[in-house]
């Protein structure tokens, strides 16, 4: 495997991560635990974990404005994410959420000035059609307020991504740990404004949401900020589709029993634009 392509494998077990973290944070929502404080809780923990990467001064001098935009965004992702997954259906927020490769490639034009060539276009456009193939069933016309959320967590992603990749010279320690302590602020303020009482989880849940986050959310965002800091973002934001087809999978398997025909056709096409993507820009 050469070097250029250890971004892309990164970005695309991350992504493939996400597609199946609804599972346990489930399991943990039935222990009692809310969307938000579960996301104080996992993030706060992947907070902790990120000061090890930072030994060294490494996060230290980034300008205010970027950490500050950073740590909004990574808020509203993550925040908005975590809850709409644990009420909606799972497919229908990832489409929601991965309208975002439109909102990153639109973004990238007119901020970093990334040129949009027939191939990508194509990879691009094969691969939201399979998005639709996989999920279309799950889509209706009308948009309810976790549809509102999926959307809006997933814009916010995209304007991150573009964030991330106009500031190569900031570590990515740094960026880590603005985007986790950005859940914890945008979190802190949400609970505020939303009087969310103290849970009552049962059973580890609390320790249980601390070390998913220390170790699990640490992990798969160390790989997907990675991959997308290393690549241009029309080709991150496609590889990022791979979450579509494990949360295809994953729901299918865990709820609904074997996959239709159009899921298997649409998972394909998504996989094949991601490759036209990664092909081209290799």
């Amino acid at each position: 495997m050469t070097k250029k392509a250890w971004p892309a494998v990164a970005l695309m077990v991350g992504a493939g991560s996400w597609g199946v973290i609804w599972y346990p944070l489930r399991l943990l929502a039935h222990a009692g635990l809310s969307g938000l404080w579960l996301s104080l809780l996992m993030y706060g923990g992947a907070a902790v974990a990120s000061l090890v990467l930072c030994r060294g001064g490494r996060c230290a001098g980034v300008p205010r404005r970027v950490w500050l935009v950073l740590a909004v965004l990574g808020g509203i992702t993550n925040i908005g994410f975590v809850v709409a997954v644990l009420h909606d259906n799972i497919l229908r927020v990832t489409l929601l959420f991965y309208l975002s490769p439109v909102w990153s490639v639109l973004a990238a034009r007119a901020f970093l000035g990334e040129r949009l060539s027939l191939p990508i276009l194509a990879g691009i456009v094969t691969a939201l059609a399979g998005v639709m193939m996989l999920l279309w069933r799950q889509a209706s016309p009308a948009l309810n307020g976790y549809d509102a959320l999926a959307l809006a967590s997933g814009a916010a992603f995209a304007g991150a991504n573009v964030m991330m990749r106009a500031q190569p010279g900031v570590a990515l320690a740094a960026k880590l740990l603005a985007t986790f302590t950005g859940v914890v602020g945008v979190g802190l303020v949400a609970l505020a404004a939303t009087a969310h009482g103290m849970p009552h989880p049962r059973g580890p849940a609390v320790l249980a949401a601390l070390v998913a986050g220390g170790l699990g959310i640490f992990v798969i965002t160390v790989l997907v900020q990675y991959g997308v800091t290393a690549l241009p973002v029309r080709q991150s934001s496609v590889l990022l589709l791979v979450e579509v087809v494990t949360a295809a999978f994953s729901q299918h398997l865990l709820l609904h029993g074997a996959l239709t025909a159009q899921a298997i056709i649409g998972a394909l096409a998504v996989a094949a634009g991601a490759t036209l993507v990664a092909a081209y820009e290799a």
